[in-house]
């Protein structure tokens, strides 16, 4: 059976806050307009774009992750001159500007085609949720507003709960390889190739656990991104449940450590 990648916790809550900072005058639409203007100059200033007579076995892969994702909407591809391995999205709310993926040039460098998959595929993922619109809209709220404190803490919440359903878009967008995923964890983390210490993928996820429960028990979760063992054994979940309410009901300890965390950072 086909999973569901989306999370249904994270589109609720999502849809909780689009109602909180939805944007309803023209000044607000017209920021995210402006926005979305910058960024898409900005990036075709200093970036290289993926382009089919540029860089045409990159394009290609983006162009096969995209159709694998079903993403129909126009989205721009492009590589930025960060030297550690990342990838970054820009969400467009209109129809002006399209959405812009970024790579880093530490990942094009250091990823085979599998690690660069999942790369691309996470980035889409951000795209399909459109999580980051939620979160701009929140960023240019007046100060007047005098935002809730529980408003702030869904915000990061609904910030852990998108990497997470995201992390689930690239794990499909190479082809639901575990061990593409797991080398490519290690090598954004500690810019090191898990498969030189002669550890299999297995071992390593059952060697992990050790770590969730260290994390799920201490309410440490992570800022922007949940803590790495969090996302590696959603992912062991994610690719192991046989159904959605399977997995749905061995999510929960992660899930629920998600909402019960401190926003201490």
């Amino acid at each position: 059976m086909k999973l569901n990648p989306i999370i249904p916790q994270r589109k609720k809550l999502q849809d909780q806050l689009w109602d909180f900072v939805q944007p309803n005058s023209t000044h607000q639409i017209d920021l995210e307009l402006e926005n979305q203007e910058y960024i898409y100059y900005n990036e075709c200033c200093y970036n290289l774009p993926i382009e089919a007579y540029t860089t045409p076995s990159l394009h290609l892969l983006c162009l096969l992750v995209k159709e694998r994702l079903h993403v129909t909407e126009n989205v721009i591809f492009q590589v930025d001159n960060r030297e550690f391995i990342t990838g970054s999205s820009s969400v467009s709310g209109n129809n002006k500007y399209p959405s812009v993926v970024s790579l880093s040039a530490g990942a094009i460098n250091t990823l085979n085609e599998k690690e660069l998959s999942f790369l691309i595929g996470h980035e889409l993922g951000h795209v399909i949720s459109r999580n980051g619109l939620v979160r701009f809209f929140f960023s240019k709220l007046p100060p007047q507003a005098k935002v809730p404190k529980n408003i702030h803490h869904a915000m990061h919440v609904l910030d852990l709960l998108a990497e997470l359903e995201a992390d689930r878009y690239g794990y499909l967008a190479c082809n639901s390889d575990m061990d593409a995923f797991v080398s490519f964890m290690w090598q954004m983390s500690g810019g090191i190739d898990i498969h030189k210490f002669g550890v299999s993928t297995s071992t390593y996820l059952k060697a992990n656990l050790s770590h969730v429960q260290k994390f799920l028990n201490g309410g440490w979760i992570g800022k922007r991104h949940p803590a790495n063992a969090l996302r590696i054994e959603a992912i062991r979940l994610f690719a192991t449940s046989k159904t959605n309410y399977v997995l749905r009901k061995q999510m929960e300890p992660i899930i629920d450590s998600i909402f019960e965390c401190d926003d201490q950072f």
